[in-house]
């Protein structure tokens, strides 16, 4: 019998919030490190292919301040995946985070979009290998956060001027 084939890490999210297995997380949060090792590559190969995917999303104030945009991503980013044992927490934080991107006209499928580029970025840092373990790790912790923030972005959005 052949194990069925693990998701890719750029692949829609599930419609649920699964939890994350216990060698999932420690998978992920092991590799973090090497992730915010080397931060600035991170981030710079994230909103390069958030762009090529979506180029609408490339707004004034990310590309005037792209050091505070970086410094303010790895923040929320590691503060997520500190909250990947701690539902109650993530769901908060995230649907902070849902809440402030949707004053800037974010919505689910720029949600995506970002899943994607973080995904993207993620496999080639870490140079993991299709199904490998970490890239299944991966996987599922961005499946639960992007499950989580289409569950969270505001209905009520100011209008755009």
């Amino acid at each position: 019998m052949h194990p069925a084939p693990a998701a890719r890490l750029d692949a829609p999210p599930p419609t649920y919030a699964a939890p994350l297995s216990p060698a999932h997380l420690g998978l992920v949060r092991a590799t973090f490190h090497i992730l915010a090792a080397d931060r600035d590559r991170l981030t710079e190969m994230f909103y390069a292919r958030a762009l090529v995917l979506d180029p609408h999303i490339q707004r004034p104030q990310l590309v005037s301040n792209m050091v505070t945009q970086r410094l303010q991503f790895m923040l929320v980013l590691t503060e997520v995946i500190q909250q990947l044992d701690d539902p109650a927490q993530l769901a908060q934080t995230v649907a902070s985070l849902a809440r402030r991107h949707g004053i800037y006209g974010a919505s689910d499928p720029r949600f995506r979009t970002a899943r994607a580029a973080l995904a993207w970025a993620v496999d080639r840092i870490l140079e993991t290998e299709r199904n490998s373990a970490i890239q299944v790790a991966w996987t599922a912790a961005l499946d639960l956060v992007q499950a989580l923030l289409s569950g969270g972005i505001p209905t009520n959005r100011p209008a755009e001027r």
